[in-house]
């Protein structure tokens, strides 16, 4: 994985596990850089951010990434209940 033109997608969620109607009100994405934390900071290095249930995708920038860096993700479906639906998988930057 190169540190530039980096997207992460993944696919909307539009019914439950039983094949039920569901409504999700958003997606949380975390991004976080998959390394040992430094004993003076307060965890990893990362970002997280709320999305709208329209969004199934979000480019990277380039200057965020580290070469040869490895970067676990997730991204959480949020139900209107409170219900939550996690994805996750990793890389590692070139």
């Amino acid at each position: 994985m190169s540190t530039t033109d980096f997207v992460i997608r993944w696919g909307a969620v539009t019914k439950t596990i039983r094949g039920g109607p569901v409504k999700i009100i958003g997606y949380q994405l975390i991004l976080e850089k998959d390394v040992p934390v430094h004993p003076h900071m307060i965890g990893k290095s990362g970002l997280s951010m709320y999305l709208p249930p329209s969004v199934t995708s979000m480019a990277i920038a380039s200057s965020f990434l580290e070469a040869h860096t490895p970067y676990k993700w997730e991204v959480l479906a949020i139900e209107e209940s409170g219900n939550q639906t996690l994805s996750s998988s990793e890389f590692k930057t070139k």
